[in-house]
């Protein structure tokens, strides 16, 4: 009877021991245990969008987007008209005091103005009005006051003939500003890219953490377990005394791999935190990402998108443009300095005491200035130019070549990476039979301790090299978009405009 009752007291427990082992078996993609602080589930999609609303550095980088804006505004206000106006008025007076007779008093009262428009022309030319006012009211005691008024209208026009004349010389200015316009925007296109990149790794590294805590909660949870059957075991008789070294030992790993595992998790969440400039004590719970696309990457299409939106391509061929722009007006400055210069100017006078007065002036002529000697500065111009362009057009060649290749290894990688994500999968589910068929065994006595934990290091190890292959794959596809520069295209971005969060709304 004894023997019957210890019996059923055996199988009792030992079919407790089994249902917590099954139950950790079973929990090894369980979600990270949670915290006594409230925390906040989210997407990777909506990190993202937080960034781009919260990042520092993206902020920064539309802040300088309003100057560069205005410079390209001040920079194509080149051949617009400007106009000033320019005023003045005074008055003096003075009194003379004579023994014996009356004083003598003098006042003056003058009002001036001068209103001037210029307009430029691409061609080179210039185009000047201008239109001056002066009156005058002068009043003595010893004489009648006198009133005068005086306007004069002039009109200049110059226009180069050989040195800065043409279109192309003369619209260089506005358009290398557009070059560095478009550089600008380039370069505000990588800011925000990077800030995406550098979300979506944070992003993805807490979610792989928090992944890999899981599984190590549920390994540490099977292993007490396997303790406590081992223990019912010795208890009972049916097995060795130091049997029991193993489980403890495999206990004492978990628990400590547990503790690293936190720890590792608390930094992922500060790394996402950093990029999202939150407060250090938000909690947020990454929602993994579920659906896992298999993307075979075409080398050609992929070769013509880097070439079309990679921002150093780009960039290498406007600094070419830039190059032959300094070249034509290298090669102009060896011209002569000969311009066409012409003027009109009329004038009226209107006076109380005298007849009035109208005058007219013109003169049309060349203006020729030539360098004679001792001037090496415009060869020394023109050299640099040919020089820099043909550096420019080597440079252009480099960043193909490189970034063919880069595009080349990042579709390898690509492959590469989805090929092991099918691997650690059948690795992942061969191991978890493993360890089944070795819990059956354990059951009739066929195995030991030390093979039932190896086995379960085995699937820990397999599971954590399944969540690290899904991410690496994913992370490939990230920096394949990198590389081919269409990260904003891929999320929607538009990064054209005033920014939604702007600082100090």
């Amino acid at each position: 009877m004894l023997a019957h009752s210890a019996m059923d007291t055996f199988k009792r427990r030992l079919a407790t021991g089994l249902i917590l082992v099954c139950f950790g078996f079973c929990t090894a993609f369980a979600a990270p245990p949670a915290t006594d602080e409230p925390s906040q589930e989210i997407t990777l999609a909506e990190a993202v969008q937080l960034a781009l609303r919260s990042n520092r550095t993206v902020k920064s980088s539309y802040l300088d987007r309003v100057v560069q804006k205005f410079d390209l505004k001040v920079a194509r206000d080149q051949f617009s008209p400007d106009v000033d106006l320019d005023a003045s008025a005074g008055y003096t007076g003075s009194e003379t005091q004579t023994q014996g007779s009356s004083d003598a008093t003098t006042s003056d009262l003058s009002l001036a103005s001068t209103l001037t428009a210029k307009q430029e022309f691409k061609t080179g030319g210039t185009l000047t009005f201008s239109w001056a006012r002066n009156d005058s009211l002068a009043d003595t005691n010893s004489s009648a006051e006198n009133r005068t008024g005086a306007n004069t209208w002039t009109v200049k026009f110059t226009h180069p003939l050989l040195k800065g004349a043409g279109v192309d010389v003369n619209t260089a200015t506005l358009t290398l500003a557009e070059l560095s316009e478009q550089s600008n925007l380039l370069s505000h296109r990588d800011t925000i890219s990077a800030t995406v990149n550098a979300t979506i790794r944070a992003f993805r590294a807490y979610a792989q953490r928090a992944r890999q805590n899981a599984i190590i909660q549920a390994s540490l949870e099977r292993s007490q377990a396997h303790l406590e059957m081992n223990r019912l075991l010795i208890e009972l008789g049916r097995m060795p005394a130091n049997e029991i070294i193993q489980s403890e030992s495999n206990l004492a790993n978990q628990e400590f791999a547990h503790e690293t595992a936190l720890n590792d998790l608390d930094n992922a969440r500060l790394g996402l935190l950093k990029v999202l400039d939150l407060p250090r004590g938000t909690r947020l719970t990454p929602l993994e990402e579920t659906d896992l696309p298999t993307v075979h990457p075409d080398p050609d299409r992929c070769l013509k998108t880097a070439f079309r939106n990679r921002a150093d391509f780009i960039n290498a061929r406007m600094a070419l443009e830039r190059a032959q722009i300094q070249l034509l007006l290298a090669q102009d400055n060896q011209k002569w300095d000969l311009d066409f210069t012409s003027q009109l100017s009329a004038g009226d006078t209107e006076q109380r005491t005298a007849a009035d007065t109208e005058t007219y002036n013109w003169n049309i002529g060349l203006r020729l200035a030539v360098p004679l000697y001792g001037d090496l500065t415009r060869e020394q111009t023109l050299l640099s130019a040919r020089t820099g362009l043909k550096k420019a057009e080597l440079a252009l060649e480099e960043i193909k070549q490189n970034i063919t290749l880069e595009v080349q290894d990042a579709i390898r990688v690509v492959e590469i990476r989805l090929k092991q994500v099918g691997m650690a999968k059948r690795s992942r589910e061969l191991s978890a039979k493993k360890l089944s068929v070795e819990q059956e065994k354990l059951k009739v006595g066929r195995t030991t301790t030390f093979q039932l934990v190896s086995f379960q290091n085995e699937l820990v190890d397999s599971q954590n090299a399944e969540v690290n292959a899904r991410v690496d794959y994913l992370n490939s596809l990230t920096d394949l978009d990198t590389i081919l520069g269409t990260t904003v295209k891929t999320w929607q971005i538009d990064y054209n405009k005033e920014n939604d969060a702007w600082p100090g709304k």
